[in-house]
């Protein structure tokens, strides 16, 4: 099952509001990364949680930068759009990859992308 057109941010402004949010004080956006992810996220105006991806030619080759991609659409599919209904708020995320998660398994992706989306949501 694919990740459905509402909830992908496709747009360069959209990525560059909650990017930009991100890095203001005060203005509700949150960043936090670790070795293999940095997720930047900003509460959006009730049109449910939507998740953008960016992975870089750092990552690697097409088909690792692929790989790394369908891998993290995934899992954000399972961690946010599933469990939309446990938060009080939607949230636009744009997730980065790192260099190091072209040799990162699906577990290490998954569990990175979790601490991070649980470390952004429990900011207040």
């Amino acid at each position: 099952m694919a990740l459905s057109v509402e909830n992908r941010l496709r747009r360069p402004a959209e990525f560059r509001r909650v990017l930009g949010g991100a890095r203001k004080p005060g203005s509700g956006g949150r960043r936090t990364g670790d070795r293999l992810l940095q997720l930047a996220a900003m509460p959006n105006e009730g049109t449910g949680p939507r998740i953008g991806l960016s992975v870089s030619k750092r990552v690697g080759g097409s088909v690792v930068r692929n790989r790394v991609k369908r891998r993290l659409r995934e899992i954000f599919r399972e961690l946010v759009v599933r469990g939309a209904g446990d938060d009080e708020m939607s949230w636009d995320f744009v997730a980065t990859a790192r260099p190091d998660a072209a040799e990162a398994t699906y577990e290490e992706l998954r569990g990175s992308a979790a601490r991070l989306i649980s470390k952004v949501k429990a900011r207040r």
